[in-house]
């Protein structure tokens, strides 16, 4: 099931500010129809309702690749080494919640994901692998 939220944004053009509805979580498994948007490297695309600018959020996105036992964060801020710290940090603390996440954790590869291009790459594998 897609994990969605609302957020502001503002407009790269006219600097209207509007809520926009984005993807927070994807679980590959379930949500087949987003496949073709990860792989175009198009996650969390939004257009201005004033001015009509489409653009794309530079936000992260957790992308479950099941039955690959696969944990993806996409977040190209994540350059930075303060920003992969803090998502190891949070999927630490979430796999050390209780013994069955913990046991899930310990199944799991996480990885952090900072360029399209290598998302595009995980993606296009898997829908050749599951697809």
């Amino acid at each position: 099931m897609v994990g969605r939220s609302t957020t502001d944004v503002k407009c790269v053009k006219c600097k209207n500010v509007y809520e926009a509805d984005v993807v927070d979580h994807i679980d590959l498994s379930e949500d087949r129809d987003l496949w073709r948007n990860l792989k175009a490297g198009k996650a969390n695309r939004v257009q201005c309702p004033k001015c009509r600018k489409v653009q794309y959020l530079n936000r992260s996105l957790v992308i479950n690749f099941e039955p690959e036992n696969l944990i993806v964060v996409f977040d190209p801020a994540a350059r930075k080494k303060v920003v992969r710290e803090n998502h190891m940090k949070d999927y630490e603390s979430v796999v050390g919640f209780n013994e069955t996440l913990e046991e899930v954790g310990n199944e799991t590869e996480f990885k952090i994901v900072t360029k399209k291009e290598q998302l595009k790459k995980l993606v296009a594998d898997y829908v050749k692998a599951h697809g």
